[in-house]
């Protein structure tokens, strides 16, 4: 059994550069439309979700099993996951009758491969519920320490220091913007101080130039009274 399983790894291992070729059936499904048989499933089982995959069909003849070449020619075949559907790129392998393509599984559940056209002059319209694709963590060993999902530790550390830092920048934007505003009002405040100080300076110059002129008018009027007498 080695000897054989070896082998067989390796080739499928060089052909996957290329092409996925079909391995042994392990859940493949059938479908059977007059003399056609087509068996379908995934190139590599159990599907995993995240991990590059492919499916499969053989496709020969009901009445006496020999495979059918170029049988993919007029025939239109898709993935569906519920709704979404997804059209295939069948390529035919070294192997006749078997053709492949590559699709990477992106949802855990059942997955149907529709099938439409015709081979050989017989009508194909059907559809094949392959194997459901597998949480890939399931095989996961050894086992993560956060179950895969969390958020690891070291970036929540992170995401709170980078908090604090900007928490701290805005107290201190904070406290600098309450600072202008107080230097602001202090210099609005300073300013009608010194335009009071000023009003005031110019009046006392205009009561004091008064009293001069005032002053200089006595006195011119008292040397007048002296000359008369």
């Amino acid at each position: 059994m080695k000897k054989i399983a070896m082998p067989l790894a390796a080739s499928l291992l060089i052909v996957s550069f290329l092409a996925f070729s079909p391995g042994p059936a392990l859940a493949h499904e059938e479908m059977i439309s007059g003399d056609i048989r087509i068996v379908g499933g995934w190139v590599n089982e159990p599907p995993l979700v995240g991990q590059l995959n492919g499916i499969g069909l053989e496709i020969t003849r009901e009445s006496d099993g020999q495979p059918i070449t170029n049988a993919i020619a007029q025939l239109d075949v898709s993935v569906r996951k519920g709704t979404p559907t997804r059209s295939l790129d069948l390529v035919p392998q070294e192997e006749p009758g078997m053709y492949a393509a590559r699709i990477l599984p992106t949802q855990t559940g059942q997955y149907a491969v529709v099938i439409r056209g015709t081979v050989a002059g017989q009508a194909i319209d059907g559809q094949i519920e392959i194997e459901d694709v597998e949480d890939a963590a399931r095989f996961n060993f050894p086992p993560a320490s956060n179950g895969g999902s969390e958020i690891p530790q070291e970036v929540i550390e992170q995401l709170q220091t980078v908090i604090t830092d900007l928490t701290v920048q805005v107290d201190e934007a904070n406290v600098a913007a309450e600072e202008a505003k107080t230097a602001a009002a202090s210099a609005t405040e300073s300013s009608s101080e010194l335009k009071m100080a000023a009003d005031r300076a110019y009046l006392f110059g205009i009561i004091g130039v008064g009293v001069a002129v005032a002053g200089i008018a006595i006195g011119v009027a008292a040397l007048s009274r002296k000359e008369k007498v």
